[in-house]
């Protein structure tokens, strides 16, 4: 497959105005994604809706912008999704299980900023092995924002779409947060014998974008966990050990924040484990793949397309990077060998998810 934008053709990229741009989207979608994901327990992709109004921006304001430059705002700004859901779906469990009373801003901050240096690092020699000559991954997320940056290269109308689904939620979260017009939670909790039935649903414009966006098989996926634990897991819990004597909607609140979520967490284990064991093959051979990566990072010529970053200040990087990591454990956990097997640990763990 040709690149779109031939290999011997220099038009503007790395620019500053996308590295801006980039940084402002990338602060607001990753504010959205850490609220979406806190509150529908799943994020939703960056890149594209980035993409989308990226162009509005360059080519509706500016009237000017380039497909590459867009490339690298949208870029810029699906790396702070990623980030949000590294730390919403893992630090919060250090609160719920009681290891953290409360959430620390200068250690979440680090580990945030440690974890993504260490994925980019250990992406750059996986890049060629796992997508240039890789031809068995499909990549569709990738394909579909390429496709995105192809026709918004021509036109850019696909972006009054976004703003429309911004102007809904605005208002409706105005007319239900704001001046309370609209019931934003339909909810109701009664007694059978010693069980609690909760029935309930949020009424959001976010649940129902993100339903959409992320299809009907995970949508699903996410209302039977909702299910197994309101309506199942609640009514068997009161009537095996009881509710106490306060009101049935109160009732069955606490004993969801109490109990029944850590089920949730119990699951998510589970089905990280799955996961991996699921795409073992594309583990090994990203593993392999990593060698020859480290190889030709130098570069194999003069072409735009075929420049990586040079495979010594990945190196020197990568050291840059997990010496911090140590001294972070050290700071957190107080024994230096604890913290050197754990650093040590993260790290490999780190290569391996990054691969996956």
């Amino acid at each position: 497959m040709q690149p779109y934008v031939p290999p011997d053709k220099q038009i503007p990229e790395f620019t500053l105005k996308a590295i801006l741009l980039g940084a402002v989207l990338g602060l607001l979608l990753t504010a959205a994604n850490t609220y979406l994901g806190l509150y529908a327990g799943m994020t939703v992709s960056a890149s594209i809706p980035a993409a989308v109004i990226s162009m509005a921006i360059l080519k509706g304001i500016f009237r000017t912008g380039t497909i590459l430059e867009n490339n690298i705002v949208q870029t810029i700004a699906s790396a702070g999704e990623s980030l949000a859901a590294g730390i919403i779906f893992t630090i919060p469990a250090l609160v719920i299980t009681g290891v953290w009373r409360d959430f620390k801003y200068w250690p979440v901050t680090l580990i945030a900023i440690l974890g993504g240096a260490l994925g980019v690092m250990f992406m750059v020699p996986l890049r060629r092995a796992l997508i240039v000559e890789e031809k068995e991954l499909a990549y569709p997320e990738g394909l579909a924002c390429a496709e995105v940056l192809k026709a918004g290269d021509k036109r850019g109308a696909e972006a009054k779409y976004i703003f429309w689904g911004v102007l809904v939620g605005l208002v409706f979260k105005f007319f239900a947060s704001g001046v309370k017009l609209i019931k934003g939670t339909v909810e109701g909790a009664v007694r059978a014998g010693k069980s609690i039935f909760y029935f309930g649903s949020d009424m959001s414009p976010a649940l129902l974008a993100v339903g959409y966006i992320v299809g009907f098989n995970i949508a699903v996926l996410v209302f039977l966990g909702g299910l197994i634990g309101w309506l199942l897991g609640i009514p068997i819990y009161s009537a095996l050990y009881g509710a106490g004597g306060e009101g049935a909607l109160d009732a069955a609140w606490t004993l969801w924040s109490t109990k029944i979520r850590f089920m949730g967490v119990g699951a998510m284990v589970i089905g990280g484990l799955w996961s991996i064991y699921s795409v073992r093959k594309g583990i090994a051979k990203g593993i392999k793949g990593a060698a020859s990566g480290w190889k030709l990072a130098e570069g194999e010529g003069p072409k735009r397309t075929e420049l990586d970053m040079p495979a010594k200040i990945i190196v020197l990087l990568l050291v840059g990077t997990i010496i911090p990591v140590f001294i972070l454990y050290y700071a957190l956990i107080q024994i230096a060998s604890a913290s050197l097997v754990s650093g040590i640990a993260m790290v490999i763990a780190a290569f391996f998810f990054v691969a996956v």
